[in-house]
């Protein structure tokens, strides 16, 4: 004798268990696999950052009295290489030689990729580097140092194709 199948309240709610346990059991494995592959904080101990704020602010305002300007003029892709070009200038527009620029280029959103910069001066207050690179986008941050160790930051988004 066959028993004969009914859908019953014991039943409807074993399966919505069921069914529930499994969508968080994915979700719980999802977000731990988010989490590990990329944290979300491109900064490491910005707790200790934010503590230090006030003369962040102080450092930024030192930077804007100076006055200087720094540009990327050229950048390209040479043979997996890239090659970039600056410009850093005064408040007055005139060429700064002899500074000491160094930097990190990046993925936005990789770090396998970060690469510590430094530029070389070609002079009339032009630097170059060469990294290696290859298409998309990069981020290069940098600082150009003076003698007299006044200090400029600096930020640009590249985008090569």
């Amino acid at each position: 004798m066959v028993k004969e199948f009914r859908v019953t309240g014991k039943f409807v709610l074993g399966a919505l268990l069921c069914f529930f346990l499994t969508i968080m059991s994915v979700n719980i494995i999802f977000v731990n696999f988010a989490v590990k592959t990329f944290p979300g904080e491109k900064e490491e101990k910005s707790y200790l950052q934010g503590l230090n704020f006030n003369s962040r602010l102080a450092d930024r305002e030192r930077q804007k009295n100076l006055g200087w300007k720094v540009e990327v003029n050229d950048f390209q892709r040479s043979n997996e290489r890239l090659v970039i070009a600056l410009s850093v200038h005064g408040a007055k527009g005139d060429p700064l030689d002899g500074l000491d620029v160094r930097g990190v280029i990046s993925r936005p959103t990789n770090e396998t990729f970060d690469q510590d910069v430094v530029f070389s001066s070609v002079g009339n207050g032009r630097y170059e580097t060469s990294v290696r690179g290859g298409a998309g986008v990069w981020i290069l941050e940098g600082e150009a140092v003076s003698g007299q160790n006044e200090a400029f930051e600096f930020q640009s988004r590249l985008l090569l194709d």
